[in-house]
Order: structure tokens, then C-alpha cells, then sequence
């Protein structure tokens, strides 16, 4: 659901960014934008990158958890045409079985929305790496 999500968001995100950024320029720019908001209880939301700005389930624009900002970064990174073919997710947690957070790599990088810099990685005993192509 997150790659629909995503994919669905790029000519979205094509019009709201302001031109050609680095990769460090666009994680800057999207994290000046975004507030981690838990999805509601019993809920997973999984919002386009058009909802999250414009009509957000929390009723407050950019407000999502880690797999709406996934999406909003593939997307972003897409219109950008940053690491074409070069973007992992990560799912991360304490088990295989139980996958706690979601976030990109880009080019062997963390791009990661929850932190504070690029290439910040929080460490978790599981972490499973799938090309996003493959999802």
C-alpha cells in the first residue's frame, strides 16, 4: 500500500516542490513540514503524500507516522528523480515477526523523517532491507 500511495503522490509532489534539491536538501525541506502523529488505535492509515498536506484523517495538515512519511519521501524523491533504482525500505523492530517502523534508504544512507539529520539510523535487534521495486 505504501508504494500505491506513494507512486499516486508524484505528480503531486512534482507541483509543491520548489525545484531541484540534493537529497540532504530534500530531507530537510520535507522535515521542516512533517509532525509525527500516531495513527489512531486499532487503525494503520497509509496516506498520499495529497492527503497528508491537504486532507489529513488527524484533521492537521502534515501530521502522520512513519509509513505516511515513506510514502511522502518515495514520492518526494521520485518527482525529485533522486536515486532512481537506489531506494530500499527498512522495516525495523525487535522481531521478524513483528516489524516496528518503516523508513528509505537511499543509496545506502537512512532517510528517515523520525530523526533529526540524514543518515540517522535508530538501532533495532531486526532490520529487514527490500529494493522498492520489489514492494
Amino acid at each position: 500500500m505504501i508504494k500505491r500511495q506513494a507512486f499516486e503522490g508524484i505528480p503531486y509532489m512534482r507541483a509543491k516542490l520548489p525545484g531541484p534539491m540534493s537529497k540532504t536538501q530534500l530531507f530537510n525541506f520535507l522535515k521542516d513540514r512533517v509532525t509525527y502523529k500516531h495513527d489512531p488505535k486499532g487503525i494503520e492509515l497509509v496516506h498520499t503524500p495529497q492527503s497528508f498536506f491537504e486532507d489529513n484523517y488527524h484533521g492537521k495538515k502534515a501530521h502522520g507516522d512513519c509509513d505516511d512519511f515513506t510514502a511522502l519521501s518515495i514520492a518526494a524523491l521520485k518527482a525529485q528523480g533522486i536515486a532512481e533504482g537506489r531506494i530500499d525500505v527498512a522495516l525495523t523492530g525487535r522481531s521478524k515477526r513483528v516489524p516496528r517502523h518503516i523508513y528509505l534508504r537511499v543509496d545506502d544512507q537512512p532517510f528517515d523523517l523520525t530523526n533529526d539529520q540524514i543518515g540517522e539510523e535508530r538501532q533495532y535487534p531486526y532490520i529487514q532491507t527490500i529494493p522498492l521495486k520489489l514492494l
